[in-house]
């Protein structure tokens, strides 16, 4: 396929336009495969300015089908270790005005920049605008009552909105990409200059923000230009008798019948009365919600029911209240039927950012959440990365490992399980505000342990054991008690928030939907290994196109036929998946990064323990015999089965 590419050379403010084609090249993911195989990105440091971003859209970016309008980020993660994809919902809404189809970010700018990439009608233009590092920090800790990446979004669209006559986005980094691995990038929809309450989105997964800023002094990007029609060499999809029939050809069922069907979760379920992620999820997964710090090996059934109920009680009832009954429902920024966007109080309601910064964190009322989660989000943090992390830093005060004054925290957690039982909504509020002044902590970096805890958790430990070593018990470590999956000596992403085992498998890409990621299952490790490849063959597809996964389950069967119609081109979907799965493993390899077993007991502890809380009686009585042995075993048959499907060599 033929796709139109802009090159920004930051060190050179220079920039270069081309023409790539490449037959087995239909995607972002694709697309940045070779750029990064090219430039053996695999050998240099991730924060290296030759750590080139892939920022860009999909091929049915244009089309009038709902879902299409992911911005894609690629990039080598400097907290994983090896590249990553990054999903932005609705901005290439936007983004498809520019008349490009993908932009790469190469070298550093002198001074942090602004990039404005539009196209005003004749030509794309590109202008870099510099800011000066103090005036953005001024920026992010205050501008008209805000902070952080809402500050710096309303102080560019005041700098920069007049003068665009066409609906533009920003996306913009928080001070987390200046002083953490895991700092995200943020946009949201607007609307005539003003911010769509609700329709924030995120690349966050892998610190795609840490690079941009710090590999490459990027400090916001403004895009978008006057109308513009895609041409699509077959099929016109952006005609919507064209789209609708080829859908309806595929499904047999109606048009608008088989996407709300598909979507039901996402916009409203009429019998659990509620919708969206967070609606859907928390009935769904009862005492097997993550509380705590994933404490749950630890707490008896029926006190984690009880908890649940709480949740139910002060999470999940307020947010159908607020959320649900008065229709706070909208889009990420395309148009699209399923307004999965749930928002009350001015701050949108989703279900990892909430739960990672909510229950995870010991904090379980709707009301709690208002301070924990918008403070973690300001900070521009990836939520739930630094969800991950704030449940594990409120733990070791707790058990005092660490001492709130080290921190910079004005007091200790509520972390108990009587305290959510007894005491939800003072426990909540305690529990909030620390994560809330955490997240400033650590993306200013404030103090020193807050300078380490930006490394990730993984790292962290490592420092941490040396340092506080007289405070652990013999054989102990820090990281016993984090929650993250493993790759290579150093590498980590905290799991996407289901106690679900496949989350904790180090494969290729993880912490976001590549795994099986079913909560409440203990599978074969044979079987889940097929299920876990099962699942990130589509996974790479969503992502490589930029597809609104919630979209999956009408899209998935469409996808072929949208290629053959739109394209004349026609794929063997799961083989070239296959291809390119098998290429970020080489890629992973040459940098280092190969799966390690599990340098953590809570999470030896949750498999072990999910073996018996899920129904698998043969696994839970060996690992009742031999705990790490077992798990030893298991994560290696789990590992030698993926490989032998693959025909590669990933295992332990």
């Amino acid at each position: 396929m033929r796709f139109t590419v802009l090159k920004l050379k930051l060190d050179e403010n220079r920039v270069e336009s081309e023409e790539f084609e490449k037959d087995d090249v239909y995607g972002v993911i694709d697309y940045g495969l070779e750029l990064h195989e090219s430039l053996e990105t695999h050998s240099i440091d991730p924060y290296d300015p030759r750590n080139i971003i892939v920022m860009g859209m999909g091929p049915f970016a244009g089309s009038v089908l709902p879902g299409a309008h992911r911005l894609m980020f690629f990039f080598r993660s400097p907290l994983y270790g090896t590249l990553f994809p990054s999903a932005m919902g609705g901005a290439a809404y936007a983004f498809k005005n520019v008349g490009v189809d993908f932009v790469t970010f190469e070298g550093k700018a002198e001074k942090p920049v602004v990039v404005l990439l539009y196209n005003d009608g004749e030509s794309v233009r590109v202008e870099l605008h510099e800011v000066e590092l103090e005036k953005v920090i001024e920026v992010w800790r205050g501008y008209k009552g805000e902070e952080g990446v809402y500050a710096l979004t309303q102080y560019l669209i005041d700098a920069f909105g007049s003068r665009f006559d066409f609906e533009y986005r920003i996306a913009v980094v928080g001070p987390a990409a200046l002083n953490t691995n895991y700092g995200g990038i943020f946009s949201q929809a607007l609307r005539k200059g003003k911010r769509l309450v609700g329709s924030e989105d995120w690349a966050a997964r892998g610190g795609s923000g840490s690079v941009l800023l710090r590999a490459h002094n990027v400090i916001g990007i403004i895009f978008g230009g006057k109308p513009r029609k895609r041409k699509f060499p077959g099929e016109d999809i952006s005609n919507f008798k064209t789209a609708k029939e080829i859908v309806e050809g595929v499904h047999k069922k109606p048009y608008n019948e088989i996407i709300a069907e598909k979507t039901v979760k996402y916009r409203y379920n009429p019998k659990l009365k509620t919708g969206g992620t967070f609606g859907g999820n928390y009935p769904a997964e009862g005492d097997f919600v993550p509380i705590l710090n994933w404490q749950m090996p630890y707490i008896p059934k029926e006190d984690r029911i009880k908890i649940h109920e709480n949740i139910m009680k002060h999470y999940w009832e307020p947010f159908n209240e607020e959320a649900i009954k008065p229709k706070n429902w909208t889009t990420c920024g395309e148009p699209c039927p399923v307004v999965c966007k749930k928002y009350a109080n001015g701050h949108h309601i989703e279900y990892e950012p909430r739960e990672a910064n909510g229950p995870l964190s010991g904090v379980i009322t709707l009301r709690a959440s208002d301070i924990s989660v918008p403070a973690v989000d300001a900070m521009g943090f990836d939520a739930i990365e630094f969800g991950g992390t704030a449940a594990w830093v409120l733990e070791l005060i707790h058990r005092d490992l660490l001492k709130p004054e080290e921190v910079g925290l004005s007091g200790k957690p509520e972390f108990t399980k009587d305290a959510l039982i007894e005491r939800p909504v003072e426990t909540s509020e305690v529990n909030a505000k620390l994560v809330a002044e955490l997240a400033h902590r650590v993306a200013f970096g404030e103090n020193e342990i807050a300078k380490i805890l930006g490394l990730g958790k993984r790292k962290a430990s490592v420092i941490f054991d040396e340092r506080f070593k007289d405070r652990l018990k013999y054989g102990e470590s820090f990281k016993d008690y984090a929650v993250f999956t493993p790759l290579g000596e150093d590498g980590e992403i905290t799991p996407t928030m289901y106690w679900a085992i496949g989350n904790y498998i180090p494969l290729p890409i993880q912490g976001r939907y590549w795994t099986f990621y079913q909560f409440g299952v203990f599978l074969e490790p044979e079987e889940l290994a097929q299920k876990i490849i099962a699942s990130a063959l589509w996974e790479f597809w969503y992502d490589n196109v930029g597809w609104c996964r919630f979209h999956r389950g009408w899209m998935k069967p469409v996808l072929k036929a949208l290629f053959m119609d739109a394209y004349g081109i026609n794929i063997d979907m799961e083989e070239h998946a296959k291809k390119q799965i098998k290429r970020l493993i080489e890629y992973a390899r040459k940098a280092g990064y190969v799966p390690v077993f599990w340098d953590s007991m809570r999470v030896i502890d949750l498999v072990a323990a999910g073996s018996e809380e899920f129904g698998n009686e043969k696994w839970a009585e060996k690992f009742r015999l031999d705990k790490v042995g077992t798990a030893k075993e298991y994560l290696s048959k789990v590992l030698d089965a993926y490989s032998e499907i693959l025909g590669v060599e990933w295992r332990l």
